[in-house]
């Protein structure tokens, strides 16, 4: 009588988590059409067959392997807000399939192995946990239950999203080729901010234009993200991580391979006249100078030096005169405005600080609590820590105070093994991205969450990657 082997096990395994995970998305495109039909919605039979077609495409490919997915997802989230696929009032976009098939992919995985598909608890994870936590019950008081509920399921999506990335970055080659990836795909839209910027009237993507202080027109790049400060952010991020890599290079030809896109990512940055990923990428860069190798750290130290005083006077006097702006911020309107909303956020705590206004709440809120000066168009908070609080009350602070915990310690834990290549890389790129918060509400910036797994999944690492 025959007997079954463990690999015969494993591979009836594997059939039955894929068949599950094909009954599932059945399941879901199932129920996705009927509520399309039953909303009434439509749109072109051929767009419908191209969509539908590409999305099942996508989303079988995803669940059969996440780790494929996850690639493609990183590739398409700069496009979550441009290019649907859905009609013009469902829109959802390569992005969403993508998420929500790797998200089932993984799913999959954690039925059949549980063992080796969840990533070991963290501080770092359990504040972003929380977080969903308190966006839950935020819907409770909520000014606006409906958008609280929305958001809350957003909060949920992107906490998975950094649990799948913490997975896949379980080991040192894991990370290293998601921040390899990272890396390159921002290099690539640099590569379409230029287009961009060099031929406006091309209508690729999204552009923003406004006034400077004097009577020229800034041209603001923002590939296809909402605004160009997000698009910054990811490429400060990417250029912080370069930076990070270059200076613990064991070669020329190790350093030529961080130093290209370290040079295009900040170049790609500087160009979307984003001050906020400019302070980000400043306090970045000091980190990777002072954990940069300790044999290196002195003569690094002096080349910024020296480098960043020899070619200030061949900046663009649009990036000087931007510059010079963070030095008078009651002076502009956008500066002043995003002073005079911390004030605000500080009287809704009056009222607001136990339950919170709910998310998306702090909109509904605010109005009455506008300050004199404030720019009347800005409703939107423009900081992140703050507004937590005022629109998830208690929790949302707790949840703060846990994620600070939790970036603490996976600081101390890299401190401790000498700031190591990829580690040190995500470190610094995190610490960026945290920064910025202080000036956008980067509560639902999927690059914030994505290096927040990193480096929850970085810090208990036990080796790094060969020759880095």
């Amino acid at each position: 009588m025959p007997t079954i082997t463990a690999d015969h096990a494993s591979v009836a395994s594997e059939g039955r988590a894929r068949l599950l995970a094909l009954v599932a998305v059945i399941v879901l495109a199932g129920a996705g059409a009927a509520f399309l039909s039953y909303a009434g919605l439509r749109w072109p039979a051929i767009d419908a067959l191209f969509s539908g077609t590409l999305a099942a495409a996508l989303a079988a490919v995803s669940v059969a392997s996440p780790r494929v997915g996850l690639a493609l997802l990183l590739a398409a989230i700069p496009l979550f807000d441009f290019a649907t696929l859905g009609p013009a009032n469902a829109p959802f976009t390569a992005a969403h399939v993508l998420l929500g098939g790797t998200i089932i992919g993984w799913f999959a995985r954690v039925a059949r192995d549980w063992h080796t598909a969840l990533p070991k608890p963290t501080t770092l994870m359990g504040g972003l946990g929380l977080l969903v936590v308190g966006g839950v019950s935020s819907m409770i008081a909520s000014l606006v239950p409906a958008t609280s509920a929305f958001n809350a399921f957003r909060l949920l999506s992107l906490f998975l999203l950094a649990v799948v990335v913490m997975w896949r970055a379980s080991t040192a080659e894991g990370a290293f080729s998601l921040l390899r990836l990272l890396v390159w795909i921002a290099v690539a839209l640099v590569g379409v901010e230029a287009v961009q910027y060099l031929m406006p009237g091309l209508s690729l993507g999204r552009i923003a234009t406004q006034g400077l202080e004097s009577t020229a027109i800034l041209v603001r790049p923002a590939a296809f993200f909402l605004d160009p400060n997000f698009l910054a952010g990811y490429l400060s991020a990417a250029a912080i991580a370069c930076g990070a890599m270059l200076v613990r290079a064991r070669s020329w030809h190790d350093g030529i391979i961080w130093a290209v896109p370290g040079v295009i990512t900040t170049a790609g940055m500087l160009l979307t006249y984003s001050r906020s990923a400019w302070v980000g990428f400043a306090v970045g860069a000091l980190l990777v100078l002072l954990t940069a190798p300790a044999k290196r750290r002195k003569r690094l130290i002096i080349i910024a030096v020296v480098l960043a005083i020899a070619l200030t006077p061949f900046l663009p006097s649009s990036i000087t005169d931007r510059v010079a702006t963070l030095l008078q911020p009651q002076a502009t309107g956008s500066l002043s405005t995003r002073y005079l909303m911390v004030v605000s956020s500080v009287e809704m705590l009056d009222q607001y600080w136990l339950t919170g206004t709910g998310l998306g709440g702090f909109e509904a809120a605010y109005p009455p609590y506008r300050q004199p000066g404030a720019l009347a168009r800005i409703l939107h908070p423009h900081q992140l820590f703050l507004a937590l609080w005022v629109e998830m009350g208690l929790l949302g602070l707790l949840a703060e105070l846990v994620i600070a915990v939790g970036i603490l310690i996976a600081w101390r834990r890299i401190h401790l093994r000498g700031y190591p290549g990829i580690s040190a890389a995500v470190l610094t790129a995190t610490v960026a991205l945290v920064v910025e918060s202080f000036f956008q509400y980067y509560l639902y910036f999927e690059y914030l969450w994505l290096f927040l797994a990193l480096l929850a999944a970085v810090s208990i690492h036990r080796e790094e990657v060969s020759g880095v």
